[in-house]
């Protein structure tokens, strides 16, 4: 089982326990991503520059929603999810994950593709508030984050926060980060992905789209995540791409 037995350390070596919601300081407690801000030697903050913003997203809203006993064990992925950050393909692909795995993706054909754009804007509005439907990238997070706690299966959850860290890993520079193998689970391949039933839920079986080495499907040559190509990015995220 991921995480178990684990408790997440401050900087120092001290021993803290993960909390929900967003907190001034460290001293009223401190979020998965809040932690990382620390390890990194940031600037306090639940959206640290050296962090995915969809990684981010999807853990604040894992971590909030969670029962005390599963936040404690997404303690050892702040560290993991430090330097995190890539460029504006690998977080489009991270996106495209995300709603994918959510039942939100985007359709093929050009007039689906458009149509999808919509519809998923519009159903992240519902659900995670109009902010979250125009900045996309931690809307996409954010939404699967909910998929995820409605669906009350952390471990197909582990498996999509694994695969988007692996997503990204490729193109990351210095030493490789914590293999998967480690905790005794592996990066979602093949039809991995969870898949949906007509509520949009993951289903318990089934057979999912089908995953490249980079964790994104092929279709007819176009990469899928290209389907939301238009979609203007974070300005922090254009900005911070050197980081």
């Amino acid at each position: 089982m991921r995480g178990k037995g684990e408790s997440a350390l401050m900087p120092d070596g001290t021993p803290v326990r993960l909390t929900d919601g967003a907190h001034s300081s460290p001293r009223e407690g401190v979020c998965v991503v809040e932690l990382a801000s620390l390890i990194a030697q940031e600037e306090f903050s639940d959206r640290p520059c050296c962090v995915c913003p969809v990684i981010g997203a999807f853990l604040r809203g894992w971590n909030d929603r969670a029962p005390y006993a599963e936040r404690q064990r997404l303690a050892p992925y702040a560290e993991r999810i430090v330097g995190s950050r890539g460029g504006p393909r690998v977080t489009r692909e991270r996106r495209h994950l995300c709603l994918q795995w959510a039942g939100a993706g985007p359709g093929d054909g050009g007039v689906r593709r458009l149509w999808s754009r919509g519809a998923t804007r519009v159903r992240v509005a519902i659900f995670c508030g109009l902010r979250a439907a125009v900045r996309l990238d931690e809307g996409a997070g954010d939404y699967a984050a909910r998929v995820a706690i409605a669906a009350g299966d952390p471990e197909r959850a582990f498996e999509l926060l694994d695969t988007l860290l692996a997503a990204g890993e490729a193109r990351r520079p210095g030493p490789s980060p914590v293999s998967a193998a480690g905790n005794g689970h592996t990066p979602l391949a093949g039809d991995g992905l969870a898949p949906r039933v007509g509520n949009g839920l993951p289903a318990a079986n089934g057979s999912g789209p089908t995953v490249n080495g980079s964790g994104a499907t092929m279709n007819g040559g176009r990469h899928p995540i290209d389907a939301l190509e238009g979609e203007s990015p974070d300005p922090a995220d254009e900005a911070r791409v050197g980081h």
